[in-house]
């Protein structure tokens, strides 16, 4: 919604009308109103029949539903499922579960076992039902541990935490668990808070309700969904660990997070550690193939693009808050690495 308004301010003279209820009651809605073009969230048989039967522009914005004759604009789930693998390989898990419940796409969990098994991963999942966190919990116990658990959403990922705690196992020690749509007030709410992928839906809104003013002046319509990727993962405490076996391993790692505000070198990070800068060096390369000086600067790059799209911080602020010294030094990895300038990045991006 806050995307939709973004683009409804930009773009005056739209008569917008808000509806909430249950499928029920919007089907009866859909039917009745008498509007030139609806954006919806078709996640019933009642509400794809009721959109299918006006004549009318209509554009679905939930993932859950694409087997209609709507136009969808939805989350890029095969770049949310290997955000979410990467971010569980590089805090060192090797195990991996995807946990949904019938009334879930399997979109996201689909993308996301493919991807496991491509990389010659033999990933477990479970098909969970809300308010059933017993038998959960009941199998939770029986798996492999550490486990890395990524959800169907945030609504589910809860449940898991709350299957976690029914089971006595400790999250994230022996499993951690990431959600999906990072809906800030419950994944804070959570015990522990709850990582979560930021899919953008912000832009889902805003790229919706453009499609649908096209729509309504007479364009092409468009074949196939409209996919937005997401813009990172919130960390908060249901995955920050590190599952490495290695110890100093782990401590590296842990310290570059920890202080990836601050303008770190390799010797800072040697001083966490209690083994040699070579030895190091290989086993980051052995896991990351990347070196230890790429690891610091990929993680204070991830904390400047997440202050540029989700702060109003000044160029030169944002370099000094993630590492960089000058906003020029910022300005030439984003280059670099994107193609863009940091601002080209903040007004593609911004939340």
């Amino acid at each position: 919604m806050d995307g939709v308004a973004r683009w409804v301010r930009g773009n005056p003279g739209w008569t917008v009308a808000v509806f909430e209820g249950n499928p029920g009651e919007l089907a009866r809605l859909a039917r009745r109103w008498k509007g030139d073009g609806m954006l919806c969230t078709l996640t019933s048989e009642q509400m794809q029949e009721a959109a299918n039967s006006r004549n009318i522009p209509v554009v679905n914005v939930d993932g859950q539903a694409l087997n209609h004759n709507t136009v969808s604009v939805v989350s890029d789930h095969p770049a949310c499922a290997r955000m979410a693998l990467e971010h569980f390989q590089d805090r060192g898990f090797a195990h991996f579960c995807f946990i949904g419940n019938e009334s879930d796409s399997d979109d996201l969990g689909t993308a996301f076992l493919s991807l496991c098994q491509e990389q010659s991963i033999i990933p477990t999942s479970f098909e969970a039902t809300l308010g059933e966190e017993k038998q959960l919990a009941n199998w939770l116990t029986a798996q492999v541990r550490p486990l890395a658990i990524l959800t169907s959403s945030d609504r589910q990922a809860s449940s898991v935490l709350e299957a976690c705690h029914l089971a006595g196992i400790a999250v994230p020690e022996e499993i951690a668990v990431l959600g999906a749509g990072n809906n800030t007030q419950l994944c804070e709410l959570c015990t522990p808070a709850l990582s979560s992928i930021d899919c953008d839906l912000e832009a889902r809104g805003y790229e919706a309700a453009s499609l649908l003013f096209q729509l309504m002046r007479g364009d092409a319509r468009i074949n196939g969904p409209i996919r937005i990727p997401p813009t990172s993962i919130s960390t908060r405490r249901s995955t920050d660990i590190y599952a490495f076996e290695d110890v100093d391993l782990s401590n590296a790692l842990r310290f570059i997070h920890d202080h990836a505000h601050e303008s770190i070198k390799v010797k800072d990070v040697l001083g966490a550690t209690s083994i040699s800068r070579r030895s190091l060096e290989n086993r980051i390369r052995r896991h990351f193939s990347r070196s230890l000086h790429e690891e610091i600067w990929r993680v204070h790059f991830e904390l400047a693009q997440k202050l540029l799209t989700t702060t109003d911080l000044g160029l030169q602020e944002v370099a000094e808050r993630s590492g960089f010294r000058t906003a020029s030094a910022l300005a030439n990895l984003f280059k670099q690495k994107t193609g863009l300038t940091p601002r080209s990045y903040r007004a593609e991006h911004r939340r």
